[in-house]
């Protein structure tokens, strides 16, 4: 039998908390060695809840010998100089969405990771392994859709004036949503960056040029609560993108099911549309096993 990757928790918040440590209990290959967060109080009911020796010191997990690989969900501004930290002890590196909130900070993770040798991940490639998102590309290689023409991505959410203090569980108080200098952005960077590399793993595509306007209407932060963007891909493909986290009549996001939400992508021989994870296909080609229409 091989050996289960050993996995040390940096950050024990809300995603930790609610998400990440559910399921990597779920996963027959991967041991959870160590959790560490910077409060004790944090790191206490964390220990507690999923029965792994936590601690509030950072040396403790990069220095663990059982630790192959740590996992960083902490404000996003520590993403980049953790990881960093975390591949010159040799571990591999896993970050939480964004990367980090500069391009400069990006390309110093990645050739840090790079010179230790280890390997390098940011989670928003989980859209990836929907099912959906899986039968998507699948049919898209099949020629469903021809050459692709056009994306569209929009999204409006009304986040309740809590999340931006305590996220959406409240388990840890704290601003650093609110700022820029923290967080990076707003609801692109917090909520939609999944739905543009969901775009980008199903066409193949890069985008070559961007055209945004953003502001921060209604909500008493830094960040950007509403983001429009035009898209042009390396195919000549347009995209549009539109996303709001102040949208009155919307409820909150973070709840599946509550949010407006579609991805559209548009073809030479048809179309395929997501919303909350439901997908829809229109296709003039032959493809085995879909209707036409």
């Amino acid at each position: 039998m091989s050996k289960k990757l050993g996995v040390g928790l940096i950050g024990l918040g809300e995603i930790a908390y609610k998400s990440t440590g559910r399921l990597l209990q779920m996963a027959s290959n991967v041991d959870m060695v160590i959790g560490m967060d910077p409060l004790p109080e944090i790191a206490a009911s964390y220990e507690a809840q999923y029965g792994i020796p936590c601690t509030t010191s950072l040396d403790d997990v990069l220095h663990h010998p059982g630790v192959d690989a740590v996992i960083i969900s902490t404000p996003h501004n520590l993403h980049a100089p953790l990881g960093i930290k975390a591949a010159r002890a040799g571990k591999h590196v896993i970050v939480e969405k964004p990367m980090a909130t500069t391009l400069a900070d990006a390309d110093a993770l990645i050739t840090a990771c790079r010179e230790a040798g280890v390997l390098c991940s940011s989670k928003e490639g989980g859209v990836r392994y929907q099912p959906a998102v899986r039968k998507a590309r699948e049919l898209i290689e099949q020629g469903a859709l021809g050459e692709v023409m056009a994306t569209q991505v929009e999204g409006a959410s009304n986040k309740p004036l809590s999340y931006w203090t305590g996220g959406y569980t409240g388990r840890v108080q704290t601003t650093w949503r609110k700022y820029i200098a923290e967080a990076g952005g707003g609801v692109l960077i917090m909520n939609y960056i999944y739905d543009i590399d969901r775009m980008r793993y199903l066409t193949g595509l890069e985008v070559t040029r961007v055209y945004a306007e953003y502001d921060t209407y209604r909500t008493l932060v830094e960040v950007e609560d509403f983001i429009t963007m035009t898209l042009r891909y390396t195919n000549g493909a347009l995209g549009v993108f539109f996303a709001a986290s102040c949208a009155v009549g919307a409820r909150p996001s973070g709840i599946r099911g509550t949010r407006v939400a579609g991805n559209r992508i548009f073809g030479t021989k048809g179309q395929i549309a997501f919303n909350e994870g439901d997908l829809l296909v229109y296709t003039e080609a032959e493809i085995e096993g879909v209707p036409q229409g």
